[in-house]
C-alpha cells in the first residue's frame, strides 16, 4: 500500500503516480487486498531517511442526519431539506484520517486521503 499525493494510474503494473521515482509519503507490505491497515508500521521520509512510522489510518464516517426547516409564507408552507449525510456500506473504507505522522511530516496528521484505486 502507497499514501501519496498523486492518483495511481491503475493500469500500470509499476511506477503507478508516473513519477520516474520511488517516492511517496508512506507505504507497507500487507496482505489486505481491499483496504490498508488501520494500524501498523509504515515505512515514511522523514528528515531525508526512510524509516518506519506507526500510524493509524482511521474510517472517515458519518450519521445519517435530516434536517428540516418549514418557513411560513402568507400563503403557503415550504419545506427544506438543509443537510443528508450518510454513511458509505463496504468492506473497504473510501475515506481515511491520518495520524501517527513523524515530526517531519506532521502536517499530514488529521488529513483526510481518499481510496484512489487498486491494481492486481
Amino acid at each position: 500500500w502507497i499514501i501519496d499525493v498523486i492518483k495511481p494510474d491503475v493500469t500500470k503494473d509499476q511506477d503507478l503516480d508516473g513519477d520516474g521515482m520511488c517516492n511517496y509519503i508512506a507505504g507497507i507490505e500487507s496482505k489486505y487486498t481491499d483496504h490498508p491497515p488501520t494500524r501498523g508500521d509504515w515505512t515514511m521520509m522523514c528528515a531525508g531517511n526512510y524509516q518506519l512510522q506507526f500510524l493509524s489510518l482511521d474510517e472517515v464516517t458519518t450519521t445519517l442526519r435530516l434536517t428540516t426547516t418549514t418557513t411560513k409564507a402568507p400563503t403557503t408552507v415550504t419545506t427544506t431539506v438543509t443537510s443528508i449525510n450518510s454513511t458509505g456500506v463496504s468492506n473497504a473504507p473510501m475515506s481515511l484520517t491520518l495520524s501517527g505522522a513523524c515530526v517531519y511530516k506532521r502536517a499530514l496528521n488529521g488529513l483526510t486521503y481518499d481510496l484512489a484505486g487498486t491494481t492486481a
